[in-house]
């Protein structure tokens, strides 16, 4: 009986250690597995880079981000609101007793200036210190008429001296409005821009209207053919 229970001791033994074994190979092979699984664990930056150059390799060359906006041309697209601002600054900043309106459309806009403050008494050439308001104006004109065409309107008042045929020639008021005309011709302004008249209203009152070419409802030309 006691070499039958020595014989079942070692088997058991021997089944304990081949356990042993098959348990140690196990975690061995699962630690292999998991290291292996570590390495293939892929980059995120390395896929992203992988996959841009697969980009580049099909597709070609393309921008690499996308550029801002180009300011400058926004800036350059001088709207209604902002066409009528940057003239009620120029004017505005230029003459104190300048009077600014907008009509209901909102597409005129006109300034009342006293004559006094653009011609001497009694002289055709305006003042020396309104150069930079003629050279502004037509500035903002002209970036303006590049996006919609934009017209000027000047009308000088005279009152009850309106000028008859024989004295147009000799007429003050004309003479200025030519010189105004003139003046922002030298600075660029299309001839075909610019509109001059007389008023009998507003005695010793300049007008300056600016609208688009679309809108003459309310042109002195078309007044005056009627």
């Amino acid at each position: 009986m006691l070499s039958i229970y020595h014989q079942d001791s070692k088997k058991r033994a021997v089944g304990s250690s081949t356990t042993l074994v098959f348990v140690g190979l196990y975690f061995l092979l699962l630690a292999f597995f998991i290291y292996l699984n570590s390495l293939s664990v892929p980059v995120e930056e390395k896929i992203n880079s992988v996959i841009g150059s697969i980009d580049v390799a099909f597709k070609g060359k393309e921008e690499l981000s996308q550029q801002p906006e180009d300011n400058s041309q926004s800036s350059d697209k001088l709207g209604l609101a902002t066409f009528h601002a940057e003239l009620k600054q120029v004017y505005e900043t230029s003459i104190p007793l300048v009077q600014s309106e907008i009509n209901e459309e909102g597409d005129q806009l006109q300034f009342t200036i006293p004559i006094s403050q653009l011609f001497p008494d009694g002289v055709v050439h305006f003042r020396e210190n309104r150069t930079e308001l003629f050279q502004n104006t037509a500035r903002v004109l002209i970036k303006r008429s590049n996006i919609k065409p934009t017209d000027m309107e000047i009308l000088i008042g005279v009152g009850s001296d309106f000028p008859t045929a024989n004295e147009v020639r000799e007429s003050l008021a004309i003479k200025r409005a030519n010189s105004l005309v003139q003046n922002f011709i030298k600075e660029g302004v299309p001839s075909r821009s610019v509109f001059i008249g007389l008023a009998e209203e507003g005695e010793e009152q300049v007008y300056f209207k600016f609208y688009e070419r679309s809108s003459f409802n309310n042109q002195f030309r078309k007044e005056a053919n009627n």
